[in-house]
């Protein structure tokens, strides 16, 4: 235990508490997973982003967007979660085993976060795919190494439980998208 640091949460905080801890960092991560898939559901179908992204133009007489291109639509969900969360999965396991779970998830947190921010900033679809590429591997960083973090951390007899609570809260978070939009 000496050669913890001083300010890791295994000097401040023991067992249950300790798990509690572990497992709420790996919920919140899930849970936004699912909060991301939601609000993108959402987008879509908003007029300003339509036009923005050019795939589509608002119909004033019907009150909906009227989508002219759906493959570009597709195509800008469909990039996060390939090559972007199929390949950061495949990175996280590589990155956890080298340089630890608690490492990885922080420099996942802050590249999900840039990824998110830059998303937030897109002009045009081109600069979308780039930005929903580079969250989807952020993402699929923590997707990949949060469950594993928090079964390896849980006793034998919680493992099942924390992977449930989990991923519904994957469901909530989509769900928590939903009803805010």
């Amino acid at each position: 235990m000496d050669r913890i640091s001083s300010y890791n949460v295994a000097r401040k905080f023991e067992k249950r508490t300790l798990l509690i801890l572990i497992n709420a960092v790996a919920g919140l991560s899930i849970f936004f997973f699912g909060y991301d898939q939601g609000v993108m559901g959402g987008v879509n179908g908003n007029r300003h982003y339509a036009s923005t992204m050019g795939f589509g133009t608002w119909n004033e007489r019907r009150g909906v967007v009227d989508i002219h291109h759906p493959l570009l639509q597709g195509g800008i969900i469909a990039v996060y979660y390939l090559p972007g969360t199929l390949f950061g999965a495949f990175l996280g396991g590589w990155f956890g085993d080298r340089y630890g779970r608690i490492n990885t998830i922080a420099a996942a947190s802050v590249w999900a976060i840039v990824g998110a921010s830059l998303q937030s900033s897109a002009t045009n679809a081109e600069f979308m795919f780039c930005a929903r590429v580079l969250n989807g591997i952020g993402t699929g960083i923590l997707n990949a190494i949060t469950p594993v973090w928090a079964t390896e951390t849980a006793s034998h007899t919680s493992r099942g439980q924390f992977v449930a609570i989990e991923f519904t809260l994957n469901i909530f978070g989509v769900v928590v998208a939903y009803w805010i939009e």
